[in-house]
């Protein structure tokens, strides 16, 4: 075989490569992150009053949350800079407080609920009870990969 040929298959054999790698990537469908808003629109049937209610709840529970979880990144970096001087004592005031923070924010989430309980009108009671019935399986995030 001379050079030219092997030049030659090797040059379509990358062209092929690439057509391929550029079909793939144009046809994957890109990932959905809409997040739970439209899977509870949908499955609690909101109408447009009720979907700009719900926006607005969502606004008030991603600053509250937020700010939660600020606090909590805080307490966690000041907790685990314990590690430098092995300070017991603080270390379990910070753990009390990063418990107390938890609470809080599973209380915000709970209270992010019955405020979506509230504007559903007594027809789509059934479907907010069928919700909570599935909400693990809905907004549980799938586990992460080992790293």
């Amino acid at each position: 075989m001379t050079k030219n040929r092997f030049y030659i298959f090797i040059i379509i054999g990358l062209l092929i490569s690439n057509m391929l790698l550029v079909a793939f990537i144009l046809l994957k469908k890109p990932p959905q992150h809409s997040g739970p808003r439209n899977l509870i629109i949908e499955r609690l049937k909101f109408d447009e009053n009720q979907i700009q209610q719900y926006d607005e709840l969502i606004s008030q529970h991603r600053r509250q949350i937020g700010e939660k979880r600020h606090e909590m990144t805080d307490l966690k970096t000041q907790y685990y800079s314990l590690l430098k001087n092995e300070d017991k004592k603080n270390g379990d005031l910070l753990i009390n407080e990063i418990g107390k923070l938890s609470m809080e924010t599973e209380k915000i989430n709970y209270k992010h609920f019955q405020d979506i309980k509230r504007i559903c009108r007594p027809d789509q009671m059934k479907n907010f009870d069928n919700l909570i019935d599935d909400f693990e399986n809905l907004f549980n995030r799938p586990d992460k990969p080992p790293h």
